[in-house]
């Protein structure tokens, strides 16, 4: 009995040796044969065997991957005491592996890729780990181009002045000037349309100069348009201004003859403090006085009513001060109810009739008033028509002689 036991117990091996001896006479591939396949390149074998393996999906065990055969990778010495056989030995008994997909030349390209050149703003803004560029080739931007688009990508900064042209310059120099000049009324309590006007206008042209960079960037065809419509306005506000200058300076040149003594001196009312004249009412009855001391025998009108808020009337405040200076009285008359350039003609050419003088008349106004005096005289009935022009205070010109272009463009357009 302990026998048979015996005996059976060494059939064990021998029936188990059997059955895997027979699977692989039936067609399983050995350890020894697929690893002679993988070292001759071939996987037919291989795939065979996992194909033979998978029975179904539902009785399928996972993929177990076992260790690679340790013949394929023998020990070896260290490389420098190997032989030149031995070597050639290595190299002939390491496995050859087929990599199924691809082409050689495919796995080449993406063994040396291409570099890719790509033109886009994020990438070449990218700076590397030491702040500097993140390519390191001769068209990277410096530090001052890239401050530059840095400026260039905010909506409103100012510019330093190296930065800025000299066309810019001048202009910016030229009509901040202009209009600190056109300001400077305002400090001495003269404001008005005039100097408003004219402030304006200096103002637009120094801060159109100053922050050009800020209208040239991003250029549309929108801002093209209202930049275009801009300068034509101006180019044709800049023509009037010349040509109705020129009518100006051409009304005033027209003197009063020297031995000439049937005329009438007509003095235009200006603005009145208590019963002191104002500075231009002052250069007026100053170039009055100088015509009366001239011509002694030549009489004078003054004309001029009371402002809201003036205390006297401008005509009364005129006599005085050439009564004080040394004209007798005899020879002024006067007018003390127009409100207008316009009523100072048209009264004073009653008061002429009435008292029987001279219809030859010379006005007394400063040479910016001139053109629109004579016009008024000549619609009030005068034939003869002379100038006497004082010259109007440097700082006080700008805004006078803009608040007088609307004016004339008033009694151009509307008749008064």
């Amino acid at each position: 009995m302990g026998e048979d036991n015996m005996q059976n117990q060494t059939n064990l091996p021998q029936q188990s040796e059997g059955r895997f001896t027979s699977r692989t006479q039936q067609g399983a591939p050995s350890a020894d044969s697929s690893g002679q396949a993988v070292r001759q390149g071939r996987t037919d074998v291989v795939t065979r065997r996992q194909r033979q393996n998978v029975t179904s999906p539902e009785t399928a065990a996972p993929e177990r991957r076992t260790a690679p055969d340790q013949n394929l990778n023998p020990v070896r010495p260290p490389a420098g005491q190997e032989s030149g056989q031995q070597q050639g030995q290595r190299r002939q008994s390491q496995p050859q592996v087929s990599v199924v997909g691809k082409p050689r030349s495919a796995r080449k390209e993406e063994r040396n890729p291409q570099p890719v050149i790509v033109d886009s703003p994020d990438i070449d803004s990218k700076k590397g780990k030491n702040g500097g560029s993140r390519d390191n080739c001769d068209n990277c931007d410096t530090n001052q181009n890239k401050e530059q688009k840095n400026k260039d990508q905010r909506k409103f900064y100012f510019q330093r002045l190296r930065e800025i042209s000299v066309l810019r310059r001048m202009l910016m120099l030229v009509f901040g000037l202009l209009f600190a000049w056109c300001i400077a009324p305002a400090f001495f309590h003269i404001r008005g349309i005039g100097v408003i006007s004219s402030s304006a206008v200096m103002l637009f042209i120094f801060l159109t100069a100053m922050f050009w960079h800020l209208i040239d960037r991003n250029w549309t065809f929108k801002k093209a348009a209202i930049v275009s419509l801009a300068g034509l306005l101006f180019t044709v506000c800049v023509i009037a201004f010349g040509i109705v200058t020129g009518m100006m300076l051409k009304a005033s040149l027209i003197a009063m003859p020297s031995d000439s003594a049937n005329c009438t001196v007509v003095v235009l009312g200006c603005k009145a403090h208590g019963d002191q004249p104002s500075w231009m009412l002052t250069d007026r009855l100053e170039k009055a006085y100088a015509v009366l001391t001239e011509h002694p025998g030549v009489k004078c009108v003054v004309t001029g009513g009371r402002g809201d808020d003036e205390q006297y009337t401008e005509a009364y405040v005129m006599k005085k001060y050439l009564v004080e200076k040394g004209i007798s009285p005899d020879r002024i008359y006067v007018e003390e109810l127009s409100q207008s350039t316009e009523e100072n003609l048209l009264y004073t050419k009653s008061i002429i009739k009435l008292n029987g003088l001279s219809e030859n008349i010379v006005i007394v106004t400063d040479r910016f008033h001139e053109l629109r005096a004579r016009i008024w005289a000549e619609k009030s009935g005068f034939k003869t028509i002379y100038s006497a022009c004082c010259e109007t205070r440097s700082y006080l010109v700008t805004g006078y002689w803009f608040r007088e272009m609307f004016g004339l463009a008033r009694l151009y357009v509307f008749g008064v």
